[in-house]
This record gives structure tokens, C-alpha cells and sequence, in this order.
């Protein structure tokens, strides 16, 4: 995977992206990240960014930066299709659905925005995709991009070394949305609180039945809408 981002924040790379798994795969080449700096690009006597047409608050990136920033680009490989991707809270929410379609692409341009966003007019000349990671704000795209890197390459097989652990996260398909079990380890005993007794008593199914239980009531508890379309799947499967 060839992963570019576009930002007025070079400094911010790798981040969280340079250590523990992610870092040693960008060390083996398991992805590449080639980091832009949009400031490069602001065309003679013009900032990077102007005011709103029409007036408001904010500024935005202007559209001659980031076109002459998307020109020094190279010209993607034709056996595969570059992923354009613009976070903005108007984007179609990312779930793990969507990090696994990514894990599998081979060229992604993530733009990241600051202010009040970027012109709309290079979203639509380039055919960006527009990706929310969530209703809320942030001051610009960086984190949503280290997310969206971080939760597509463990994905790609190799990155993550238990398989299963992967299998069972929260959001994967085989666990028809319910969100993960609760988790433990050692000591048994820590601050008068125990491990449940279940699991450790070396029966595999009454852990995996326990388990699947409190997936559920959590999932019912915490998010309900969730829980809808897990009893949706439910009742489509019968």
C-alpha cells in the first residue's frame, strides 16, 4: 500500500504511525508514506488560503495550492485505482467495513483539510472521497488520517501476527456487529476484583457461550442501534 497525505503539517507524520506494529511495517515496506507539504505549493504572491466567497467565518485552502500540490504527484499505476479521500464530517461514516476495503487498495491520497475546509471545487475535478470518522470536529484532517491509515494497514495480512485477534475485534462481520467481550488477565485476584470464575475453567464452549453473552448485553446496553441490526441479522438468517 502507497499511502500520500497532503498537509500544512508535515511534522505530524508518521506519529503514532512510526511505532509498535505500524512502525515496524512501514520499516519493512509493508506500506509506504509519503508525506506532502501543501506550503510548498502556494502560488507566487497568494496564501495558501483565502476567505469564504459569499462571506463567513474561517478560511479555506485555496484550490491553485492544491492543484499544483495533486500535480507533483506521480501518475498513478493504470493496474490500479487511486483512492482519493477528503475527511469532512458531510462523508459517509468509516467503520471497519470500510478499513477493510482500504486495507486492500494499493495507491490512497488522503487530502487533509484546516480551517474551515478547502475549496469544493477540487473535491470535485479530482473525485475525492469524502469520509466522516465521526460527529464531531477537529481542527483539521491529521488525526482522522492517522486513524484511518492506522485501522486499514493492521489489516493487511502480516501486521498484526494473531490472526485472531483481528477475528475478533469489534465491528468484524463475524461478530454481526456486536462489540467486544470484556477482557482479562493476570493477576486472578487485583483490588478485590476477580476474573470471572468461567474463565478459568478450561471449557472452551461455556467461555465462548459467556462470552458471547456479555458481547451482547454490552452491545444492547451501550449501542443500541448496533443491537438492532445484530437481531436483524438474526431474524434474516432464520
Amino acid at each position: 500500500m502507497r499511502v500520500t497525505v497532503l498537509t500544512l503539517f508535515p511534522d505530524a507524520f508518521p506519529g503514532p504511525l512510526g511505532v509498535s506494529l505500524l512502525g515496524r511495517a512501514l520499516e519493512n515496506d509493508v506500506f509506504t508514506l509519503r508525506i506532502i507539504d501543501l506550503k510548498q505549493f502556494s502560488q507566487e504572491g497568494e496564501r495558501v488560503d483565502g476567505s469564504p466567497c459569499g462571506g463567513g467565518c474561517g478560511m479555506l485552502l485555496s484550490a491553485r495550492t492544491l492543484e499544483a500540490a495533486i500535480a507533483s504527484l506521480p501518475p498513478p499505476d493504470p493496474s490500479f485505482a487511486r483512492q482519493c479521500i477528503y475527511f469532512s464530517p458531510r462523508g459517509a461514516l468509516f467503520s471497519q467495513k470500510t478499513a477493510h476495503f482500504f486495507s486492500q487498495q494499493h495507491d490512497i491520497v488522503i487530502l487533509c483539510g484546516r480551517y474551515e475546509g478547502i475549496d469544493t471545487r477540487i473535491l470535485e475535478e479530482y473525485a475525492f472521497t469524502e469520509i466522516s470518522i465521526g460527529d464531531y470536529v477537529l481542527m483539521g484532517g491529521e488525526i482522522a488520517a492517522m486513524a484511518f491509515i492506522e485501522a486499514s494497514v493492521r489489516l493487511i495480512p502480516g501486521v498484526v501476527s494473531t490472526h485472531d485477534s483481528l477475528i475478533e475485534d469489534s465491528f468484524v462481520a463475524s461478530s454481526a456487529s456486536l462489540l467486544e467481550y470484556p477482557q482479562y488477565t493476570h493477576p486472578v485476584r487485583w483490588r478485590k476484583r476477580s476474573v470471572p470464575p468461567v474463565l478459568l475453567s478450561g471449557d472452551h464452549e461455556a467461555v465462548r457461550q459467556w462470552r458471547l453473552a456479555q458481547a451482547r448485553m454490552i452491545t444492547r446496553t451501550r449501542r443500541p442501534d448496533l443491537w438492532s441490526k445484530y437481531v436483524a441479522s438474526k431474524l434474516n438468517a432464520t
